[in-house]
């Protein structure tokens, strides 16, 4: 039977954050098909909503495997 008081694995801890990236990185897919499939409609609101949202879900998640790691760090 495992230790109950036992630290959380890394992937436990940066779980959250992994998740994120991979909700933006679908985001800027999501994104890069449409403007494939119609570049000539690169500037439009829903286009600029999917690219700032992607990359502001992203930025989330980068920053919570950051901090996951820094608090895996030597002496925290």
């Amino acid at each position: 039977m495992p230790d109950p008081t036992s630290a959380p694995g890394l992937l436990q801890r940066c779980a959250l954050g992994l998740w994120f990236c991979a909700i933006g990185a679908l985001g800027l897919l999501r994104y890069a098909m449409a403007y494939l499939r119609k570049p000539e409609h690169a500037g439009d609101t829903v286009m600029w909503l999917w690219l700032i949202g992607s990359l502001l879900v992203g930025a989330i998640g980068v920053r919570l495997i950051v901090r996951a790691l820094k608090h895996d760090a030597p002496g925290n």
